[in-house]
């Protein structure tokens, strides 16, 4: 009897496991179950492409569907997994129940919710899949005001994608500065100027007090400064929480996401997980960390796939991210949390710079703003495990291509 393996999800971990799975040569059964009801799609563009037009959702999907039966692919739509049976290694939806001998949980990550009066009104907005784009896309068809909780790269890109249509934008962050988080402040303020050069309205250090509804439907805001502001609808973008429910039931671990190894195994032998939903220990930097990243998901599906299959791939990536906003293409690399000094190569006023993070005298990450190529190097480079030290990139006479075009 042939192997079954059933697959939780089908965003980019969970349909790109079962792709590499036939492309590595297994010859079981592939179910991939999904509450969605559209086939496995992109989801980077909703935020940008989609939501202007520019892209139809047809164009989304990553294969035809014909793809799924030409390769012995089951795609179950519209179907939720109620619960998984360790012992009898089955899993139960309202079809019924079936056996896996493999079990892959891809269950992502939910928008974290405002917890406010009026929150559940139809004017606040969340974004994490293809129905979520397709609503805010319809509200934007008559607004004349959006706002936007949280200044993170969702909210950055979604205030793109918003002004190229015309329609004002404000932008609420409850730090001082947009990005903190997740990069520094020379970036930071980059990005702030930029937005507010194409006419976007960030508020820092203002938070969101209350939601004023009149006759059902969203009136204003109230905010934390004392004054109210008017808009069609509140997009929240505050963060995002993993999906451990299914996990939580059964007994694995799931602090802070489901716990994985480096083979990408959770803490039970015949369940592996990948992408958003996970927790993994990454050997470069000697941490568990959770990442939300197409990179992180597309490298653990190959090592999903190597797992079952019996063969010795380990996660060794080093986090990586772009956001595409107006003409700027942000790429990361590596972890700057807790790095003590930083040098910027390139110039700022010309949208055209890294930002290399040291710490103790070395190269640790490195934001790029439209400098691909030097930024390709670098990632190379940090990926390989190559030490840079900062002095390097701090000379003068410095160039991306001559220092890594041979690191490995």
């Amino acid at each position: 009897m042939s192997l079954q393996v059933k697959i939780i999800g089908s965003s980019h971990a969970g349909a790109n496991v079962a792709y590499n799975l036939r492309r590595d040569g297994f010859e079981g059964d592939i179910e991939i179950i999904s509450t969605e009801s559209f086939p496995p799609y992109h989801r980077p563009p909703l935020s940008k492409d989609f939501l202007k037009g520019k892209t139809e959702k047809e164009k989304l999907t990553f294969k035809p569907e014909a793809f799924y039966a030409d390769n012995q692919i089951t795609l179950t739509l519209d179907t939720e997994v109620l619960s998984i049976d360790r012992a009898a290694k089955t899993i139960e939806t309202l079809e019924g129940t079936s056996a896996y001998d493999f079990l892959v949980l891809c269950t992502g990550s939910s928008p974290r919710k405002l917890n406010l009066d009026n929150a559940d009104l139809p004017e606040v907005l969340y974004l994490r899949d293809l129905q979520d784009a397709e609503t805010i896309k319809a509200k934007l068809a008559d607004a004349s005001h959006i706002t936007l909780l949280g200044g993170g790269y969702i909210g950055l890109e979604l205030a793109s994608a918003i002004r190229e249509l015309d329609i004002e934008v404000c932008i609420l962050e409850l730090e001082d500065r947009i990005l903190k988080r997740v990069t520094t402040a020379e970036v930071s303020d980059f990005y702030h100027q930029y937005h507010a050069n194409h006419g976007v309205d960030i508020r820092c250090s203002t938070g969101l007090e209350e939601i004023v509804s009149e006759n059902g439907a969203l009136s204003k805001l109230k905010l934390s400064d004392g004054t109210e502001l008017k808009t069609d609808a509140l997009i929240v973008g505050i963060g995002a929480i993993p999906n451990v429910g299914l996990a939580e039931a059964v007994g694995i671990a799931h602090e802070g996401g489901i716990h994985v190894d480096e083979y990408c195994r959770t803490s039970d032998p015949y369940i592996l997980a990948a992408g958003d939903c996970t927790n993994h220990q990454n050997k470069l930097f000697s941490e568990r960390m959770r990442l939300e990243s197409v990179p992180n998901a597309l490298a653990q599906a190959k090592v999903v796939s190597s797992s079952i299959i019996g063969n010795d791939l380990t996660y060794k990536e080093m986090p990586w991210f772009w956001s595409d906003q107006y003409d700027l293409k942000l790429q990361m690399v590596g972890i700057s949390r807790n790095f003590d000094e930083v040098h910027i190569i390139g110039s700022t006023e010309d949208a055209e710079f890294l930002a290399c993070y040291g710490k103790e005298g070395s190269l640790i990450a490195v934001d790029s703003v439209n400098m691909s190529k030097p930024f390709m190097l670098m990632k190379k480079a940090l990926s390989g495990g190559s030490r840079i030290p900062m002095e390097v990139i701090k000379d003068k006479d410095f160039k991306p291509e001559n220092i890594f075009s041979g690191s490995s």
